[in-house]
């Protein structure tokens, strides 16, 4: 299984597309895009270090779906369709979309592998979009997968979040892509806020 997600991970990280672009810099976060062959929608890597927490403070609030409405923005009606440990689940998001745009639906199943020295771990997406039946008036995401790739290191967790998408149904390429920028910042800008919150750590 670990093999498996590292060689997911290297995809996601040198497959030959388009090279990295600095989109926003702000308060210790970046937020770079790219083109990928065959798709009209950019995929987003995220990067940050939060201070003063520890890897388990950061999976914590990755598998908190109760809370995600306050970790992802516009998300909506969130929930933990199946626990199968600690660290594994498929979960429900919903996504509210700007007028006239429908609102989206997801579902994911989220694993988190942590190495032997417990301060390194990656946590995948796989969709499952067929898990549950389909909602009415909401459009459901076919396609999408990423992973947050964490590092603690001196009482501090460097943070990789990268994901790539297809909204699914009829959604302007330059609608979807303006969001490829402000969601991944806000995200990471509500999870460092969270975890000082909590202060699981101290």
């Amino acid at each position: 299984m670990i093999k498996i997600l590292f060689i997911t991970l290297f995809v996601f990280l040198f497959y030959p597309e388009s090279e990295w672009d600095l989109k926003k810099e702000k308060s210790g976060i970046e937020i770079y895009t790219r083109s990928l062959e065959g798709s009209s929608f950019d995929e987003f890597k995220g990067v940050t270090t939060i201070e003063n927490c520890n890897l388990q403070d950061v999976l914590f609030e990755l598998f908190d779906v109760e809370n995600y409405d306050k970790l992802f923005p516009d998300c909506l009606n969130q929930e933990l369709l199946k626990q199968y440990s600690q660290w594994h689940q498929i979960h429900y998001i919903q996504t509210k979309g700007p007028f006239p745009v429908k609102d989206r639906d997801s579902i994911f199943e989220q694993i988190a592998e942590i190495d032997e020295t417990g301060k390194s771990a990656l946590v995948t997406l796989k969709p499952r979009s067929d898990y549950i039946p389909a909602k009415k008036g909401i459009v459901r995401i076919p396609d999408g997968k990423g992973f947050w790739k964490l590092q603690e290191e001196n009482n501090n967790v460097k943070v990789i979040y990268q994901f790539h998408g297809e909204p699914g149904g009829d959604v302007p390429s330059w609608l979807a892509n303006s969001f490829v920028v402000s969601h991944p910042y806000k995200t990471l800008e509500n999870l460092k806020k969270r975890i000082k919150t909590n202060n699981r750590t101290n």
